[in-house]
């Protein structure tokens, strides 16, 4: 399929997670948003994230592309992994699941395309290639996660938690981390 073809199956199950967290200190109360990436995995009102997008949250929630903003709630998050499941009472109408691919068969070349919401930029879609596979990335708990996809789609702030598909349209993996001196896709 071509990018834009991955694109439009793609784009109405992908949402922006928005959080409010909390924070206590020596030094009193604190908090702040933050926002990150999320996809719809069944009719049932699942949406997966990574968990950091998610870590401390009080509330969260997510948006559609169609402008639709529901409450979620986080329903499993391990840190170890870096995945979180949210939950959400209903699914806008309309609205598909993305469907669920397997990395085992990639191959490093390969065509992947990634949509989140990076910087806050609703919607954003990268596309590259496979980069390498069966790298080590660490975890928020520092704990070593082995086989992570490695790609040259240009991933930013915000597109953590968003699917990296196949060029089928299939999700693959997760978003999460970008090896940068700058903090900026490199």
């Amino acid at each position: 399929l071509s990018v834009n073809e991955i694109y439009e199956r793609a784009k109405d199950g992908v949402v922006l997670v928005t959080t409010n967290t909390q924070t206590q200190s020596p030094f009193g109360q604190g908090g702040g948003t933050q926002t990150g990436s999320g996809f719809l995995i069944d009719d049932e009102g699942h949406v997966l994230t990574n968990q950091h997008v998610v870590d401390n949250a009080q509330n969260v929630t997510v948006r559609f592309p169609d402008g639709d903003e529901l409450d979620a709630r986080v329903v499993g998050a391990d840190a170890s992994s870096d995945v979180a499941v949210l939950e959400l009472e209903t699914v806008p109408s309309g609205v598909t699941p993305l469907a669920l691919g397997a990395s085992e068969a990639l191959e490093i070349g390969d065509l992947v395309v990634a949509i989140g919401s990076p910087f806050g930029l609703e919607g954003t879609v990268t596309s590259g290639i496979v980069s390498a596979l069966h790298r080590e990335i660490a975890a928020p708990d520092g704990f070593t996660i082995d086989g992570a996809i490695q790609t040259d789609a240009a991933i930013n702030p915000g597109n953590s938690g968003g699917p990296l598909l196949d060029g089928q349209g299939r999700v693959i993996g997760i978003n999460s981390q970008i090896a940068s001196s700058s903090g900026g896709n490199e």
